[in-house]
């Protein structure tokens, strides 16, 4: 399987393992009902982060199920089986690691489907430029890679909402203070990743020098590096790489646009639409989806 390289960061007498990968735009993470901060889980749930999650013991996570992910670059939609397009450079929804694992709160979210609905699940590493693209050219069955759910993209294809996600500020731990707002980040150079709502957000403010990235770890890496004033992201990703490295990155301010995220389907896809839906259901039901968050996010989904 074609696996993404990833970047190493030295900062601060430490090297940060950034891994190579995608993004995206839930519930406030963890919330059940809806999304795509680029995360997963509320904003309660990505700020109680704590020695249980996986941002806070990166290395020791794994999957809330014991399950060992199916990857296949070059996978195509057929019978029993479920093909997910995914950014896998998204941690910690997806992405994969040093040991070429695919991992993440959306991975295991998506083998928990496909176990309900007695079905093969098959993740297909895919580019979030071309991620819409890809599901209308019928390259996959679904999209499951925090993707959030816009009044544009639902003019593309349908959502199966699962959680809710708000956007953060994240800064170099040294920064002075002087980031607190999006008001402050006027005039400031900001880094995004392209095509996402943190993207969206930063323009609708206004009079921000943005700039893109292909990847948020390239974001991160800049960031680190004192390239940029401020990474603009999904909450649970930058909980995440604060988690990781708390002398080097801090959140600053609140939470802000919380959206909802879902799961991506063409349009004809209304027999799956609804399978999926059912499946979530029996998910939250369960206490599965709850695990799944717990086991990401140290607390509950909600």
């Amino acid at each position: 399987m074609n696996i993404k390289a990833t970047s190493i960061i030295a900062t601060g007498g430490m090297a940060i393992l950034l891994l190579a990968g995608c993004g995206a735009n839930n519930n406030t993470v963890g919330g059940a009902a809806g999304q795509n901060t680029s995360g997963a889980g509320s904003g309660n749930a990505a700020a109680n982060t704590t020695g249980n999650t996986a941002a806070s013991q990166g290395a020791d996570k794994v999957s809330a199920l014991n399950v060992t992910p199916v990857v296949d670059p070059n996978a195509m939609p057929q019978p029993g089986e479920i093909v997910f397009g995914t950014d896998d450079t998204y941690p910690p929804m997806e992405y994969t690691d040093t040991s070429g694992r695919l991992m993440g709160f959306d991975v295991d979210l998506g083998d928990a489907l496909g176990q309900v609905l007695h079905e093969k699940v098959v993740w297909k590493p895919t580019a979030w430029d071309g991620i819409i693209p890809g599901l209308t050219a019928n390259k996959y069955d679904a999209i499951l890679s925090t993707m959030n759910i816009t009044p544009d993209r639902e003019k593309q294809i349908n959502f199966v909402p699962y959680g809710n996600f708000g956007q953060v500020i994240v800064v170099r731990s040294n920064h002075g203070g002087n980031i607190q707002s999006l008001a402050d980040l006027k005039g400031k150079t900001v880094g995004v990743q392209i095509g996402t709502t943190s993207e969206d957000a930063l323009k609708q403010e206004g009079g921000v020098n943005i700039k893109e990235y292909n990847t948020f770890p390239d974001a991160f890496q800049d960031l680190a590096n004192g390239r940029l004033d401020a990474v603009v992201v999904d909450e649970s990703v930058g909980r995440y790489y604060v988690a990781k490295a708390p002398t080097e990155f801090a959140v600053v301010g609140k939470a802000f646009q919380t959206e909802p995220v879902g799961i991506g389907l063409r349009k004809d896809e209304t027999q799956l639409q609804q399978q999926l839906t059912q499946a979530l259901q029996t998910l939250k039901k369960n206490g599965t989806y709850d695990k799944i968050y717990q086991y990401w996010f140290g607390t509950a989904g909600q």
